[in-house]
């Protein structure tokens, strides 16, 4: 990723690029194009350097409506004729209009990029007070609502207006060579709410992470700037590339430092947007949460005609990134073409392995920077689409409904039909609508001729049941309500269907067999689906049957059934019918193991991990869970269901700005429109939880208290009443951007840059440990900030703490970073008080590719030789895979006594496991295992020497079924810890992925990889029989149980997935009837195990992202093996084997799990259908499919990934 940092102090050059760039260019004669233009005619396109292709460079080949010339040799596919999505036919139209304006809800700008400077949204309103003048100090011109803002003629309001009244150098407030919005920000920003917004001085956007008025990208981290460039980018001003929608203006919303982000300030954000007038919602984003909040923004954005794009991840997986599985929203993915250029393919239609797929996969855009990249395209080409609306007097105002559909039905359809033939190198797909590839490639052009030509299609909507719902066919008394609503206000009359049919992508004679309802002749004022639902579905007469699909090897879509809407406008005269659709995705299922009641939906995402604990003395657990929306719900099991625990739910603080009155820090925002008119409900804007609970008696009274921490860093501890105990809630430090320029002050305190990438905020769950061993317990918070916090139980901060967690300062003196991890306990120096083990997000290496973790002293910077104990760090490979999540160690710790000896378990981003010693010894190299690592083994090659660590991953048990020769690369979840194999010593569980997979996701191999759950014995250090056991998808954020849930006195791990399923799996890779456990939705959570009806067995709990809780029964006993209950072992998140449970054993059986034992119950592999070979969708794979190392895979996620602003 390229930086842009210059200052007047020797940026000459830079004032130069800055004086180029807001000055005209001689402009290309042709452009925009006429109606007529032939647009694979060099002479028409825009003059921007980077558009045309040429034998050295692929140009914009996305845009393109024409096949850029073939390498010799290379044959095209006889079916594909356009290498792009026709973007430039689609400038014949329009090139954008400046009312039109694209909201980038990211990372934040730069707001020097060239091609960005003039096209940022300007709020006037906040500005009136500030016009621009002309020389002399004569007012500017302009008509409407330009009158006094248009000083250069051009029918626009932007930073170029500003040139002479803002000379360079005096204006550059923000010291970066060039007169930007970022200066007007600086200069203007006055302390008063001119337009009365609730945004006090939002001049252009708002930082919804920091709560300011300046959203620039304080990291240059990069995204959000590329982000706009794709949408929004000037084009033939002879500036790098185009963008798709040249003439819309960009409105900069930051959200996070990064595309990951609480989904809190996104929904904030898009209230905002919509309020500012937007017409387009740019969301490249993948939220850690979905809240209640953030649909209420979805849902004000919809019925104000604004389009919200989103995107559907970057894995290759099926997991519902959010906030794309949402209502309202319009997911896009990426395809690519199929060499190592433009010139040397043979396919224009690949799928992107840097791209998700599944039902709610709506449209393919083309682009080789993931689905971040279609977003950004889609969502300019929209705005071309809602231009042509202005240019066409399309009244009334286009709709998101019709605008979705108007792409459905103009989208170049993906069906290649080789794809369906046994061992085809091509992605699966099919006439029509199909997982991998939705309703085809998107096509600018014929969108914005339908609108020309009046060919709108009808609105239509489904809101219930939401995506991806288990319709549970045992547990109804009736028919289920489809919701939504259907219009066609511009048509003679209007038809609709509704219709269901099995599977993920059902063909069109499918859905002919199941009408649910259909009405004719419709006046076109009303509104389908207002007074009563569009149909009824009864799931107990629903019979699921469908041939597998080859992207469905375990079953993922055994339950699936598609429900369709299809609605048809009749225009007559030379219009005609046009047609409109939606669709979601469904599951019909039955699990006798249910608990009565259950799954509830508790409103809100469950990432944060549920616990078990008796809080009312009845000897009977209660169920605590915390939510992604600020609640923590306790419930208690009946016979007749669940049911809250009096004084609960809790509901935690609004998020900064909605309070009233506001924290002197922050304005508050309540009296913005969306909020003041009561469409969005702010009392739903809450800091959510992100993180497991801890639960303990902190000051021996007798009752336990519940500890929690928000993502946004505020403490809470609650009494079992539910009322906050006194001396809480407890705010982390607020970071703020650090300042830019000269003329600004300096910090008073930490701020957040580029080298200091800290924040206010927690993702680590809070620990319970008596530190100061005055036999209270005291709580251990890690924190964005970069620091481990201590507060005693009154909330006052523990002598000796913060600590704050510099790993190499000596390399890396400017350097401050976040900490994710959560701490484990353990006395590592023997002197009677605890020490914590924990990671940091800080990069090592000269390319940012090593983490480490660390021990503190328990006595914080009291102990007499510092804060951290002797011989540590230890360094870790750790690739830099996501911002936040996967940087530095982001994987929690964990400690065990193996054979008498304590240590610490840890393990970085596609590394293996390290079991480091108290005195872990050196390292010979940066990731090199310590000399002292643990278990002590024979060298195979001599078995007069000795090894030290885990067996290399690539070594598999006899009995695995994952494929081999391959590596296990433990990625994306915590490391847990329990005697597996009952041979007296703790084993080591991990979950990632093969080496395949991430070769499948750089676009090299011949197949996707497979997603893997490791358990090495911590005797052996090999992994046991049936190790490494295959899973679905990815385990992010996962921990591990660990428990015997069928009673044969051989534990099980439960590990959950994005691919719907919660596992059991033992150490021979067998699970107990009735699992895994099917819940239609992505599972980061950790499973919780505990009885919770007092009939001494044991019942599993876990949440999903889509906010469902599920507590299935087991066989299990709460006197049999319990190894590891929830999330980082206890109640109190010790992380540590040494604190002892007050349920079950932590050995039991009578003879270790042997692989003879094994043998007797071995596994077939999993399905693998006819079709498809789960691999590309046209050309082959590039690459030979051969392991490039450890390095390669790291960097190959990365680039994979990372979507910088343009260089």
């Amino acid at each position: 990723m390229r930086t842009y940092r210059p200052s007047w102090r020797g940026g000459l050059l830079a004032a130069l690029a800055l004086a180029s760039a807001l000055a005209p260019h001689a402009a290309s004669a042709a452009w925009p194009p006429s109606p007529d233009a032939n647009m694979a005619d060099p002479a028409n396109w825009p003059n921007d350097p980077g558009y045309a292709y040429a034998e050295d460079r692929d140009g914009q080949w996305n845009y393109y409506s024409f096949l850029p010339p073939a390498a010799p040799g290379v044959v095209r596919r006889a079916d594909e004729v356009a290498s792009g999505m026709s973007i430039d036919l689609a400038w014949r139209i329009s090139i954008g209009d400046p009312r039109v304006v694209i909201a980038v809800t990211d990372s934040g700008i730069f707001w020097e990029k060239p091609d960005l400077l003039d096209k940022a949204y300007l709020n006037r309103r906040e500005l009136l007070t500030h016009k621009p003048f002309q020389a002399g100090g004569a007012p500017c011109g302009g008509a409407g609502d330009l009158a006094g803002f248009d000083c250069n003629d051009d029918g626009v309001f932007s930073v170029s207006d500003y040139a002479t009244s803002m000379p360079l150098p005096a204006s550059d407030r923000n010291a970066n060579g060039v007169l930007d919005a970022g200066d007007l920000i600086l200069a203007f920003s006055d302390g008063i709410d001119d337009d009365g917004n609730g945004y006090i001085d939002d001049i252009s956007g708002w930082d919804f992470m920091k709560n300011d008025n300046d959203p620039y990208d304080d990291t240059r981290y990069g995204h959000g700037t590329g982000e706009a460039e794709d949408s929004s980018s000037q084009a033939d001003n002879g500036i790098g590339l185009a963008g798709a929608c040249p003439r819309c203006m960009f409105l900069p919303l930051r959200v996070g430092d990064s595309f990951i982000g609480d989904v809190q300030a996104f929904g904030e954000s898009v209230v905002y947007a919509t309020d500012s007038g937007a017409k387009v919602v740019q969301c490249a984003l993948g939220t850690l949460n979905m809240t209640r909040f953030a649909q209420a923004a979805l849902d004000y954005a919809y019925e104000n005609k604004v389009l919200v794009v989103t995107s559907m991840a970057d894995e290759n997986s099926r997991h519902h990134n959010m906030p794309a599985a949402s209502n309202h929203t319009l997911p896009v993915h990426a395809i690519q073409y199929d060499g190592a250029s433009a010139r040397a393919s043979r396919s224009f239609l690949d799928f992107h392995p840097c791209s998700n797929y599944g039902g709610q996969n709506l449209l393919s855009a083309s682009g080789t920077s993931c689905s971040s990249e279609a977003t950004g395209q889609l969502s300019g080409i929209a705005g071309l689409l809602y231009s042509a609306a202005l240019k066409y007097n399309t009244v009334p105002q286009l709709s998101p409904g019709e605008a979705q559909s108007i792409f459905f039905f103009t989208a170049d359809d993906i069906d290649v039909p080789a794809s369906r033939e046994p061992g085809s190198i091509y992605r699966f797909s099919q006439p029509g609508f199909d997982q991998r590839f939705g309703y085809g490639r998107v096509h600018a052009s014929r969108a914005l001729e339908a609108i020309r030509e009046g060919r709108i299609p009808p609105s239509v909507d489904i809101v219930s049941p939401r995506w991806f719902e288990v319709l549970y066919k045992d547990r109804v008394d009736g028919p289920i309500q489809i919701r939504g609503t259907i219009s066609a206000p511009r048509a003679n009359a209007y038809d609709y269907v509704v219709e269901w049919a099995s599977g993920v992508q059902p063909l069109e004679e499918d859905f002919q067999k199941h009408v649910l309802d259909r009405r004719l002749n419709l006046d076109p004022t009303f509104i389908a689906g207002t007074a009563e639902p569009l149909a009824l579905l009864d799931v107990r007469n629903v019979t699921v049957s469908h041939p597998p699909d080859v992207d469905s090897p375990f079953g993922e879509n055994d339950h699936t059934i598609t429900v369709r809407v299809r609605a048809v406008a009749h225009y007559g005269g030379a219009v005609g019918d046009v047609s409109g659709e939606m669709r979601r995705t469904y599951y019909v299922h039955s699990d006798p193991d249910l608990a009565r009641g259950f799954p509830v939906w508790l409103g809100d995402s469950l990432e944060a991990s549920p616990k078990m604990a008796d809080l009312d003395g009845d000897g009977v657990r209660e169920l605590i869970v915390p939510t992604g929306g600020g609640a923590i719900h306790v419930l208690t099991l009946t016979k007749a269901g669940p049911v809250p625990f009096p004084g609960f739910p809790f509901a935690t603080t609004p998020i900064d700005g909605f309070t009233s009155p506001s924290e002197s820090e922050t304005p508050s925002h309540i009296t913005a429109p969306g909020y003041a008119s009561g469409k969005v409900d702010p009392n739903l804007a809450r800091e959510g939880f992100m993180n497991a609970p801890a639960i303990a008696d902190l000051d021996g009274d007798g009752t336990v208290e519940i500890v929690a921490t928000t993502y946004a860093g505020t403490i809470y501890v609650l009494e079992p009443d539910g009322s906050v105990r006194p001396g809480f809630p407890r705010r982390l430090p607020r970071i703020p951007s650090c300042p830019r320029g000269p003329d600004l002050p300096p910090p008073t305190g930490p701020c957040m840059d580029e080298d200091q990438r800290i924040t206010r905020g927690a993702f680590a769950s809070p620990v319970l440990v008596d530190l100061d061993r005055d036999g209270h317990l005291d709580i251990v918070q890690a924190a964005f900030d970069g620091k481990v916090h201590v507060f005693n139980a009154g909330g006052a901060p523990l002598p000796g703490f913060p600590v704050e967690i510099r790993i190499d300062p000596e390399n890396n003196p400017k350097a401050k970073s976040r900490i994710l991890t959560t701490p484990a306990v353990a006395d590592f120096n023997a002197d009677g008080v605890m020490d914590l083990v924990l990671g940091s997000n800080e990069r090592l290496g000269t390319s940012g590719q090593f983490g480490a973790i660390t021990v503190v002293d328990g006595r914080g910077t009291k102990a007499p030789g510092g804060p951290i104990l002797a011989g540590w760090p230890v360094s870790l490979s750790s690739f830099e895979l996501f911002p936040l999540v996967a940087e530095g160690i982001p994987n929690a710790p964990a400690v065990a006594r193996f054979e008498g000896k304590l240590a610490a378990i840890a393990h970085g981003n596609v590394s293996l496991p390290f079991i480091v010693p108290t005195e872990p010894g050196g390292q010979s190299s940066l990731g090199a295992p310590p000399a002292n690592a643990l278990p002590v083994r024979p060298d195979p090659m001599d078995p007069t020497k000795e090894l030290r660590g885990l067996e290399p991953s690539s070594i598999f048990g006899p009995l695995s079924r994952a494929t081999q020769p391959n590596t296990m690369l433990p990625l994306f979840s915590s490391p847990s810890v329990g005697d597996l194999d009952q041979d007296g010593v703790p084993d080591v569980v991990a979950s990632g992925g093969s080496l395949s997979l991430t070769q499948a996701l750089q676009g090299g191999g011949t197949g996707a990889g497979e997603h893997l759950l490791a358990v090495w014995s911590g005797k052996t250090g090999a992994m046991l029989p049936g190790s490494p056991f295959l899973l679905e998808d990815f385990t992010f954020f996962n921990n591990h149980a660990i428990a015997d849930l069928d009673g044969d006195d051989y534990p099980e791990i439960l590990t959950g997935s994005g691919g719907y399923f919660l596992h059991a799996y033992d150490g021979c890779g067998r699970e107990p009837a009735g699992f895994p456990k099917f819940t239609g939705q992505w599972i980061a959570s950790t499973a919780a195990v505990g009885d919770l009806d007092g009939d001494g067995t044991l019942e599993v709990a876990v949440g999903t992202r889509s906010g469902f809780l599920h507590v299935w029964h087991t066989r299990g006993r709460t006197d049999g093996v319990i190894a590891w209950e929830s999330y980082h072992h206890d109640n109190r998140n010790t992380g540590s084997l040494d604190t002892r449970l007050d349920q079950g054993v932590p050995l039991k059986a009578k003879a270790p799990l042997t692989a003879d034992v094994c043998e007797a119950d071995r596994l077939p592999r999993p399905l693998e259908a006819a079709g498809g070979c789960d691999c590309r969708a046209a050309g082959q794979g590039r690459g030979d499919g051969r392991a490039a190392g450890l390095v390669a895979v790291g960097l190959a996620l990365v680039l994979a990934r990372r979507r910088p602003a343009r260089s």
